[in-house]
C-alpha cells in the first residue's frame, strides 16, 4: 500500500547552502521539527556511494519522525536504500520505467513546467506534479523562465482538468517560494474552481537559513493562513454588506478602533489622504523609506500605495513595504494611478501584483480596462477615456477573479467585486 504523504510544506535539499556550523543531516532534523512535512534529498554533483550514504542518513532522521523521503533523479539510490519515492524531471528516466522498477507502492512525482508535460505526468501516474519555476531561483538551471503565480495556476488548472476521478491530481509549486510571498502564491496559483495546491517545495529559504527549525515553523504558518483564505469567496447578499460596512462606521465614529494606515501615496494628494483617514476614524503615516519598512510593518493595519508621482526611489520603499505586509498578513490596497498610461506603470503594476498579494485594486474605468486587457476604455494621462464598458460587471469580476481580490472601479456608477459578490453603487445627485 502507497504512503500516506503531506505536500503541504515540501523540503528539497541542497547541501551547498548549509551554512558554516552545521550538517545537511542536522538542518533536515531541525527543519521536520519545524513542520517539514516531506523531504526530496537532491544531491546532483555526489558520487554514487556518498549519495546512498547521505541518504542513509538523512532517512534514519525522516524515518524517525513519520517523514516520507524522496530521492531526486537516481531511482538506483532510492531502490539501494528502500526510500519512499522518487521526484524525476523532463530529462530524467521517463515515468513508466520509474513505475516499472519502483513498484506501484511508491511515491512518483514529476516536475512540469508547461500544460503539455504536467498532462502527461497526470495521464501517466504521476503521483504529484511539481510545477515551477514561480519566481527566478539559483538552485537549479530551468529550461522555461520564471511564470510567477499567474503562469503556475495555468498549468495547474490544465492538470485538474485531465485529471481523471478518482485519482485527484496533487501539485507543489517551486522557484523563490519563501516566507514573504508563500500566502500570496498559494492565494494566487488557486484555480478558478476554488482547488488549491496542495503545498510549496521549498529550498534555499529553509536550507540557507540560520536557524531552519525556525524558518520552517513561520513558512507553516503562512501556509495555515493561506489555507483559510484562498480559494472561492463566499456568496454574500447587499443587506449583509451593507450591515458589515455599517458596523466598521459605527465603530470608528466611536473610536473604539483607530487603525494605523501606512500611506505611499502621491505628493498631489498626501494631505488629502492624510485628512480623509483622519475624518474616517484612521491614524494616517506616511512613510516610504525602505529602511523603515520592517519596523512600521510590525504596527500597521493596513497598507495603501498609490503609484501617482511614480519615482524610481519611491517603487523600491513600496515594494518593501509590500514584502513586509505579506508576511504580516496586512492587508494591501492598490490604486494603480495611470497605468496603461506609460509601459513603465503598466510594467511596474504587473510586477507589483504578481510578487505581491493584493487585498484591493481601486481604478477608474481606464485603468481597470489596463489590467484586464480591455480596449474598450483608455488611459490618457490620468483620465478614462471611451465610451465605456458594455458589461461593466463582467469586467471588474474578471479582474478580481484573475487576481484574487476585491476590485473597486469608480465612476458616475462604482463597480465593486471580490469575483463571486459584484455590486453597483450609484452616488446620490
Amino acid at each position: 500500500m502507497k504512503l500516506e504523504f503531506d505536500l503541504s510544506l515540501y523540503l528539497v535539499t541542497d547541501s551547498t547552502m548549509v551554512p558554516a556550523g552545521k550538517t545537511l543531516a542536522e538542518t533536515v532534523d531541525q527543519a521536520i521539527q519545524g513542520g517539514v512535512t516531506i523531504v526530496q534529498l537532491r544531491e546532483k554533483s555526489a558520487d554514487t556511494g556518498d549519495f546512498i550514504a547521505t541518504a542513509r542518513t538523512v532517512q534514519s532522521i525522516t524515518r524517525k519522525a513519520s517523514v516520507p523521503l524522496l530521492i531526486n533523479d537516481r531511482i538506483d539510490v532510492a531502490l539501494a536504500i528502500d526510500a519512499d519515492g522518487v521526484h524525476i524531471g523532463q530529462d530524467d528516466m521517463p515515468l513508466s520505467e520509474a513505475r516499472q522498477l519502483l513498484g506501484p507502492h511508491k511515491i512518483i512525482g514529476v516536475s512540469v513546467q508547461t500544460c503539455e508535460e504536467a498532462e502527461i505526468a497526470v495521464r501517466g501516474g504521476a503521483d504529484y506534479l511539481g510545477i515551477g519555476t514561480c519566481y527566478s531561483t539559483n538552485t537549479k538551471a530551468v529550461k522555461v523562465g520564471p511564470q510567477g503565480p499567474a503562469g503556475i495556476r495555468a498549468v495547474w488548472e490544465h492538470a485538474l482538468k485531465v485529471s481523471e476521478p478518482p485519482c485527484k491530481v496533487r501539485a507543489v509549486t517551486i522557484g523563490g517560494v519563501n516566507q514573504y510571498n508563500v500566502a500570496h502564491v498559494l492565494n494566487y496559483a488557486c484555480a478558478v474552481n476554488g482547488t488549491c495546491l496542495d503545498g510549496v517545495a521549498i529550498v534555499s529559504a529553509i536550507m540557507a537559513a540560520p536557524d531552519p527549525r525556525l524558518a520552517a515553523q513561520g513558512l507553516q504558518q503562512q501556509i495555515s493562513t493561506a489555507r483559510q483564505t484562498s480559494g472561492l469567496r463566499p456568496k454574500y447578499d447587499i443587506d449583509h454588506v451593507s450591515q458589515r460596512v455599517a458596523a466598521v462606521f459605527a465603530q470608528s465614529k466611536t473610536g473604539s478602533i483607530t487603525p494605523l494606515v501606512q500611506h505611499i501615496t502621491n505628493s498631489v494628494v498626501i494631505n488629502d489622504c492624510a485628512n480623509a483617514c483622519l475624518a474616517l476614524g484612521g491614524s494616517p503615516i506616511m512613510a516610504a523609506d525602505v529602511e523603515e519598512q520592517a519596523d512600521l510593518a510590525q504596527v500597521v493595519n493596513a497598507l495603501v500605495i498609490n503609484i501617482g508621482t511614480l519615482a524610481t526611489e519611491q517603487v523600491a520603499g513600496m515594494r518593501e513595504a509590500m514584502r513586509h505586509a505579506n508576511l504580516h498578513q496586512t492587508p494591501i490596497i492598490l490604486d494603480p494611478v495611470a497605468v496603461g498610461a506609460t509601459t513603465h506603470r503598466m510594467q511596474v503594476i504587473d510586477e507589483m501584483i504578481r510578487d505581491f498579494g493584493i487585498c484591493v485594486i481601486k481604478g477608474n474605468a481606464g485603468e481597470i480596462a489596463a489590467l484586464a486587457g480591455s480596449a474598450e476604455m483608455k488611459m490618457r494621462g490620468v483620465d478614462a477615456v471611451g465610451t465605456g464598458f458594455a458589461d461593466p460587471v463582467a469586467v471588474v469580476k474578471q479582474v478580481a477573479l484573475c487576481h484574487r481580490c476585491v476590485v473597486v472601479m469608480t465612476g458616475v456608477v462604482d463597480y465593486v467585486s471580490d469575483g463571486t459578490n459584484t455590486f453597483a453603487l450609484k452616488k446620490h445627485q
